[in-house]
């Protein structure tokens, strides 16, 4: 049995004997195992931020949407005749569909609001009293819209704990006024912090009647709106998603095989479709990192050759005394993978508190590193040193010793 104690503190002697250009060597592997590392944390961080906002709505909630051009082929898409959706439609859709309980209208916009000398840019959204109850917010300051102000297009919003920061409105915000390119609106209630999802930011978004925006809508945004549909609990949510579909085609009168204009997604099928889109990003993502990690190995290569000819004569010594060939090559092959293992270790804690700062900052939660990115980051690069170390070894472990003691 071979004994790897004797290469291995010999390969430690010589790391700790070129403490600089170790640490140089290593960079490469440092930079791509942390790269790696943040991608995947990022990607995981993606994933639960928009999971965290379909559980907010709920499992039974329903989004439905008009049908866009990236959906479908565009010579496809040019062929679909009619791809409105409005609030007629919604409302024939409770009439039909026994199994639909609610159902709320959305458009978002975004504008300019005015306060106290300050502005701000910031996302509207159109919509009605069902909005929150869908999505599961909360108001700490004030009410919720009533019918009165759906039917009479009131001039009211409620406002994202943000809005009040940067607008610079202190105290009790309820009855104040804030000023919109075409509208002033009296602030009725404040939403609790949600926090970023999906890199958004939902506590600096503004919500208005439906009724009091339309006037800012085109004529096709009046046609194209949004909505969420909340299906009776005894139904499964695909099962739901169904129903509405069908429910949609024979109100706005598609044939059976024509291409209906919208699109009905379930939590799941939104949760399926995250999924596959994070797949992708962090694979892509992920084989270009990887470039990082192959130049690194090929760093490690050039300094093993390079120390095997400062070290010829040392070579020399050690076979004279006695040292057996898979002696040198295993103290040169244990030196290669030493420099991988020490830069992914490295790499891995930079990595893990890059990601956690990236994850909070963009997209408000810091996303996991699992198990097997974690083994990946040590596995790969003792991996890449081995491999990349193989020939400075085998080289080193070939020098005749005679040759070997004459170098200079």
């Amino acid at each position: 049995m071979i004994s790897v104690l004797e290469p291995f503190q010999a390969a430690l002697k010589a790391l700790r004997a070129n403490k600089m250009r170790s640490a140089l060597t290593t960079l490469g592997i440092i930079i791509g195992v942390a790269a790696v590392i943040i991608v995947v944390s990022l990607v995981r961080g993606l994933e639960r931020s928009i999971l965290k906002q379909i559980e907010r709505a709920g499992s039974q909630t329903l989004f439905v949407r008009p049908l866009m051009p990236h959906d479908i082929p565009f010579d496809e898409f040019s062929k679909v005749r009619n791809r409105d959706l409005t609030l007629d439609d919604m409302k024939a859709l409770v009439r039909v569909q026994p199994a639909v309980t609610q159902v709320s209208p959305i458009f978002f916009s975004s504008t300019e609001l005015k306060a106290n000398g300050r502005t701000t840019t910031t996302g509207m959204v159109m919509t009605d009293d069902v909005y929150i109850e869908l999505n599961g917010l909360t108001l700490t300051l004030g009410r919720n819209f009533v019918p009165a102000d759906l039917r009479l297009g009131n001039k009211v919003v409620i406002v994202g704990p943000k809005v009040l920061d940067k607008l610079a409105i202190k105290g009790n915000p309820i009855g104040r006024v804030i000023q919109t390119p075409t509208l002033a609106l009296e602030i009725i209630g404040v939403l609790e912090e949600q926090g970023t999802t999906m890199g958004q930011d939902p506590d600096s978004n503004v919500l208005i009647p439906l009724s009091t925006g339309m006037a800012m809508l085109s004529d096709l945004q009046r046609r194209q709106l949004m909505f969420q549909a909340r299906i009776d609990p005894r139904l499964s949510a695909d099962d739901g998603a169904d129903l509405v579909k069908d429910s949609l085609r024979r109100i706005k009168g598609f044939k059976p095989k024509e291409r209906e204009g919208f699109q009905v997604f379930s939590p799941k099928q939104i949760a399926s479709i995250i999924g596959n889109i994070t797949g992708i990003i962090g694979a892509v993502a992920g084989g270009m990192v990887s470039i990082a990690l192959l130049v690194g190995g090929i760093g490690i290569m050039n300094i093993m050759l390079v120390s095997v000819t400062e070290r010829t004569r040392e070579i020399g010594v050690r076979k004279a005394v006695g040292a057996k060939r898979r002696d040198i090559l295993l103290q040169f092959l244990i030196e290669a993978a030493l420099l991988a293992v020490l830069g992914g270790a490295v790499g891995i804690v930079i990595g893990f508190v890059a990601g956690a700062a990236l994850g909070k900052a963009l997209l408000g939660v810091a996303g996991s590193i699992p198990l097997w990115a974690v083994l990946a980051a040590f596995g790969v690069p003792a991996l890449i040193g081995v491999i990349f170390g193989l020939y400075p070894a085998a080289k080193a472990s070939k020098l005749d010793p005679i040759e070997a003691l004459r170098f200079e």
